[in-house]
C-alpha cells in the first residue's frame, strides 16, 4: 500500500549535503573533492562534458532523467521502448552494501550502481525505490511500487555532493498527489 509519508533526510546526509565548501583536504573525501577544485561552472566546459567520467558526469535535463527513471520505474520498458528486463533491475538493486560511504561520509545503501532507499537517505515510502543523486544537488529516482520516476535537476546547484535539501519537500508533495 502506497503511504504519502517521506522522511527528511537524516542529520548525517543534510550536513553532508552541504559540506564541499568546507571538506578538510587531507582526508579521503576532501581530496576526491577538491583535486583538481571543482567549480559548478565546470560542468558546461565541452572539455567536461566530453570527459569519461563514470562517475561524475552523466548530463541531462529534469525531463530527460526523469523519462529514464520512469521507463526503470516501470520494469524496464516505456511505450516501445525496452531498456532492461525486471530481473536485470531487481538484481541491480539487491543491496550490495550498507555502510558509510568513505566520500560523502554518511551511511548508505547501494545496489548495482543505484544508491537503495534508507533510513539515512530516504528517496521515497516504499521498499524497492532507487536512483541517484549528482553534484550540486540533483536527484533521479524510480519506485517500482508506485510506478513512479522523478528528477530533480537546479538552476543552482547547491554546493555539496549528497544532494539538496529542497528534495524532501518536492518529495513529498508528490507522494501526496499520488497517494489519493
Amino acid at each position: 500500500m502506497l503511504t504519502a509519508t517521506v522522511r527528511t533526510p537524516s542529520a548525517e546526509a543534510n550536513a553532508a549535503a552541504g559540506a564541499t565548501s568546507a571538506v578538510d583536504g587531507e582526508t579521503l573525501a576532501g581530496r576526491v573533492i577538491s583535486n583538481p577544485p571543482l567549480r559548478p561552472e565546470l560542468a558546461n566546459h565541452p572539455q567536461w562534458r566530453r570527459a569519461e567520467i563514470p562517475a561524475a558526469n552523466g548530463h541531462g535535463n529534469a525531463r530527460s532523467v526523469a523519462r529514464v527513471m520512469a521507463l526503470l520505474a516501470c520494469g524496464g520498458k516505456l511505450g516501445s521502448t525496452r531498456l532492461l528486463d525486471e530481473q536485470t533491475i531487481a538484481r541491480a538493486i539487491e543491496e550490495q552494501g550498507y555502510t558509510k560511504d568513505l566520500v560523502l561520509g554518511f551511511k548508505m545503501r547501494w545496489g548495482l550502481g543505484f544508491m537503495l532507499t534508507s533510513r539515512q537517505l530516504p528517496l521515497g515510502p516504499n521498499p524497492r525505490t532507487f536512483g541517484h543523486g549528482g553534484w550540486g544537488g540533483s536527484l533521479g529516482f524510480a519506485d517500482l511500487d508506485a510506478r513512479v520516476g522523478w528528477a530533480y535537476i537546479m538552476n543552482k546547484m547547491s554546493p555539496g555532493t549528497a544532494g539538496d535539501t529542497r528534495v524532501a519537500g518536492i518529495l513529498g508533495a508528490l507522494y501526496g498527489s499520488i497517494s489519493g
